[in-house]
């Protein structure tokens, strides 16, 4: 056995659909677990919000944090325990 991801296509499309099923359902509830962990969390956001702004949307302070606000939709951001002060 060997420590590297396998390529069979069924394990990928498996992997693949986990992680998008985990990241839909959070979308559909109206929040999205970022992945970032590191210190910088305001430089997260900074970057995330330069992405957003090419495709529409944007980052605004929402009454629990930050929120991407695109399409008339506000979905909230969450950051797990690890992650930098906000």
């Amino acid at each position: 056995m060997q420590d590297i991801p396998s390529i069979d296509p069924r394990d990928q499309v498996i992997r693949a659909a986990l992680r998008d099923v985990a990241a839909l359902a959070a979308i559909v509830a109206g929040e999205f677990h970022a992945t970032y962990v590191g210190p910088d969390r305001a430089g997260y956001l900074h970057v995330l919000g330069d992405y957003l702004a090419d495709l529409g949307g944007q980052i605004e302070q929402g009454p629990m944090g930050p929120e991407v606000a695109v399409d008339g939709r506000r979905i909230a951001i969450r950051f797990g325990a690890l992650s930098g002060p906000r």
